[in-house]
């Protein structure tokens, strides 16, 4: 994450981030042709973003895992002196 002092930023956008609504009010930024170039949001938000991507995360791992035999895996693994000596050719 990039830092940035608040004391640094413009009056208005300092106004607009003390806002008394974090959940429901983000801050959007703009260029001059009207594109969406960033976003500020509150810590709240961002926890909540946080979490739900590392719940996402998390689902995704647990699919990953339900269609893998462990049973086959570990058959074909390799064990550490037979790697070793592979790596020596």
């Amino acid at each position: 994450m990039r830092r940035m002092n608040f004391k640094n930023m413009p009056e208005s956008a300092q106004t607009l981030i003390l806002d008394a609504q974090p959940l429901s009010e983000d801050i959007g930024i703009f260029d001059e042709e009207g594109n969406l170039t960033a976003v500020i949001i509150k810590p709240k938000v961002y926890q909540y973003l946080l979490r739900k991507i590392e719940e996402d995360e998390e689902r995704l791992d647990m699919n990953e895992l339900k269609g893998r035999n462990r049973d086959e895996e570990l058959e074909s693994a390799m064990d550490i002196d037979d790697f070793i000596k592979s790596m020596g050719k």
